[in-house]
């Protein structure tokens, strides 16, 4: 794993400026400022770790602050991938997961979050045909937030029904337990439209 974990422009980029655009009250945008993100400038090609998880945190406060963070952080995991899908390199990653369905997504799992970092490590355990365990080194002190973007993600790949629970979580590390069942490959990603679609399709629970 690197030395200093960062976080790249593009992932700022599809969370705040792309799924979020519109939504952040100028509240949340002085916070985000002092904690070292100005939405309105150009961004940085790269944010600490600390840095980001900290973004996450104030961003989940202030949208969602009826909801623990667990839940806030995994609607912010799942926009993230709503947002990555409007840029060139989320359109692009996207379409393949399309083509490769869930199994063959999660076996990508390093090279996809390394697009938008340079530090996550992975393993997958496969338990049956639609029943996986994934070892994620690096999850932060949210680990439901990468469990919205598995969500998503397996969503776009044709995966529906989806289940994910957190287990073995040490602060830093977590095992995800996934289960699904198959669908069309072209149901795409839940937008604004179909939320509660979404919300219905999958659930998260920590072990």
């Amino acid at each position: 794993m690197a030395d200093e974990l960062l976080i790249f422009e593009q992932t700022i980029e599809a969370l705040f400026l792309r799924a979020l655009h519109g939504r952040l009250t100028p509240e949340c945008k002085a916070r985000l400022r002092q904690a070292g993100l100005d939405v309105d400038q150009k961004l940085r090609p790269a944010y600490t770790f600390d840095a980001w998880m900290t973004f996450l945190r104030i961003t989940s406060e202030e949208l969602f602050p009826q909801l623990p963070l667990e839940q806030g952080t995994w609607k912010l995991g799942e926009a993230y991938i709503e947002g990555f899908r409007e840029t060139m390199l989320g359109r692009a990653v996207l379409s393949l997961l399309r083509v490769l369905g869930p199994r063959r997504t999660l076996m990508r799992a390093t090279q996809n979050f390394r697009a938008g970092n340079n530090y996550t490590e992975s393993k997958l355990r496969e338990l049956g045909p639609t029943q996986f365990e994934l070892w994620m080194n690096e999850v932060g002190p949210y680990p439901a937030f990468t469990a919205g973007i598995i969500h998503a993600g397996l969503r776009v790949a044709g995966a529906q029904d989806i289940v994910i629970e957190m287990s073995g979580y040490d602060g830093h590390a977590c095992v995800y337990r996934i289960n699904w069942n198959e669908a069309s490959v072209s149901s795409g990603v839940a937008g604004s439209g179909d939320s509660k679609a979404a919300r219905r399709s999958g659930s998260i629970s920590s072990l």
